[in-house]
């Protein structure tokens, strides 16, 4: 059953600021292997993009927004072997997650010159 479904829109350009001005911002909302990922490509900006609309989305779809303790940091935007990204909790988030019963997370991600949008679906099992 699906639980829930959010999706968020978001500028690369504004990303592309954030990194520019901001670089404190980089280490308060990505975990250190999503860094260690965006940073390797000429365009890290994108993919920074991407995974702050995928952390947006999958809170929309949680329903709690960031609200009750939840850090940026408890959700990580990670790829598969194939390049598929994926979700992965800890922390409160988790803790949340696992209160509604989520067993399965599906995150889509695409992108053009100037935006990224990310998709969200929570379902569990019944």
């Amino acid at each position: 059953m699906t639980l829930g479904i959010g999706t968020d829109l978001f500028e690369i350009k504004r990303m592309k600021i954030r990194l520019e001005k901001q670089p404190s911002f980089v280490q308060g909302v990505f975990t250190e292997n999503e860094m260690n990922y965006c940073n390797q490509f000429k365009n890290k900006a994108q993919k920074f993009a991407a995974r702050y609309a995928a952390k947006e989305a999958f809170l929309k779809a949680l329903g709690t927004g960031w609200r009750d303790g939840i850090t940026f940091k408890d959700i990580e935007i990670t790829n598969n072997d194939l390049g598929k990204p994926d979700i992965r909790l800890s922390g409160i988030s988790k803790k949340i997650a696992d209160k509604l019963g989520v067993t399965e997370i599906h995150l889509s991600i695409s992108h053009t010159k100037e935006l990224v949008i990310a998709f969200v679906t929570i379902n569990n099992n019944k």
